[in-house]
């Protein structure tokens, strides 16, 4: 079965990788140098996740009149990260046909804005140049789903931070954590100061434990078991569904400190960040062929060659599970993110994002996928929209003479 977001390596890397552990003695300060240098920026700092390094920053610059502006289409992390700071929060909604936060707000006050480029998306330069970013005090480049280069680095300025995640689901996976990159001297001190203190303290049984949780993960991605192990997830998620409470402060996306396999793990996604993006890029460019005229009913993303997380094609909302369905039962399983979050905001107020949630169908772009894989998913695509459609027209009221 072809995994919704497999990690950019087999078990048989990782385990070469856990090898090498053995003689290799780098460590998280020769990870943040390496990041340094291969993106050309004044400051790396290792962080236990993305959303943390998005929480400490907006308190150490935030003032007692801040805004904080942040897309509603997002990752609930994202919107757990922001209200851990507590303070005055404006939704955003997304761009007209875009999953990217519209920037041509009003610009009000001393602020900070959440620049979320979701799924390797970019914001373009136009979006940059808009009052309500160009005037912010604060500016977080929310990487976490992409793959950083260079030319990203120079889009900060002043206090900007860009923030990536080596989360699962990420273009970098590699077991927890992520980085921030900064040109400012002031952050990258509090930053690297305030994870100091942080983090937890943990024994060699703990770093075992954690490693092996690594290594089965990544053995739970091979397609040979996927199936099995995902279907009993979701009965487990299913059943326990009122009680998980995947965004808290005290999960250990605040806290946990890198192994030595998490640190060279991190080294050779690094290395390898340039081939990562090319092949994704081919394997959109193969996603565009494939469904290329297709149907008016399937929305093609946005085409601003980046090396994505996930190619996520729009699809009517009231078809969009029967889709899913039936591509699983092809052994193609795709995701559905991310969920509109009602708790927080309504829909009227915000129809694009809350559109997008409904309509957004993430299908998989591993590296690890190849041509055929690609040509299978989208054919499965083709035949699960031809039978949606028809049964919806079966369902339709006749209209009489």
């Amino acid at each position: 079965m072809i995994p919704r977001h497999r990690p950019p390596f087999g078990s048989a890397a990782l385990a070469g990788t856990a090898l090498r552990g053995l003689f290799d003695s780098g460590g998280i300060e020769q990870l943040e140098r390496q990041y340094q240098q291969r993106l050309d920026v004044r400051h790396a700092v290792w962080l236990p996740s993305a959303r943390y390094g998005i929480t400490r920053t907006i308190q150490f610059h935030m003032t007692s009149d801040a805004e904080i502006i942040c897309p509603a289409f997002n990752c609930g992390a994202v919107h757990h990260a922001v209200m851990e700071c507590q303070p005055a929060v404006r939704l955003a909604d997304c761009s007209p046909n875009s999953l990217l936060m519209d920037c041509s707000g009003m610009a009000s006050g001393c602020r900070t804005v959440i620049l979320s480029e979701m799924f390797g998306h970019r914001f373009s330069p136009q979006d940059l140049a808009q009052t309500l970013v160009q005037d912010a005090k604060l500016r977080i480049f929310d990487m976490a789903m992409a793959i950083p280069a260079p030319a990203d680095m120079r889009r900060m300025q002043r206090s900007d931070i860009t923030v990536l995640s080596f989360g699962l689901g990420k273009s970098l996976y590699a077991g927890w954590g992520g980085m921030a990159l900064t040109q400012c001297d002031d952050t990258a001190a509090m930053l690297l100061q305030r994870r100091n203190l942080d983090l937890a303290s943990a024994t060699r049984l703990d770093h075992c434990r954690w490693n092996v949780s690594l290594l089965l993960r990544t053995i739970a991605h091979e397609p040979i078991l996927y199936r099995q192990l995902r279907s009993r997830q979701q009965q487990r998620n299913t059943h326990n569904a009122d009680h998980n409470s995947p965004f808290t402060i005290n999960s250990h996306e605040w806290q946990r400190p890198p192994t030595r396999l998490h640190v060279i793990r991190s080294m050779q996604n690094l290395t390898k960040s340039d081939a990562f993006s090319e092949r994704r890029i081919q394997l959109t460019d193969e996603y565009r062929k494939q469904l290329g005229g297709f149907s008016d009913s399937v929305q093609l993303p946005a085409n601003d060659s980046s090396a994505l997380s996930h190619f996520c094609v729009r699809i009517p909302a009231h078809g969009r599970e029967a889709v899913r369905q039936h591509l699983w039962s092809h052994g193609i399983d795709v995701g559905t993110l991310f969920p509109f979050p009602q708790e927080t905001c309504h829909a009227e107020d915000f129809p694009r994002a809350a559109q997008a949630s409904a309509e957004v169908l993430n299908l998989p772009l591993s590296t690890q996928l190849d041509r055929k894989d690609v040509i299978d998913i989208c054919d499965a695509l083709r035949t699960g929209m031809d039978l949606t459609m028809a049964s919806s027209m079966l369902t339709q009221p006749s209209v009489a003479a």
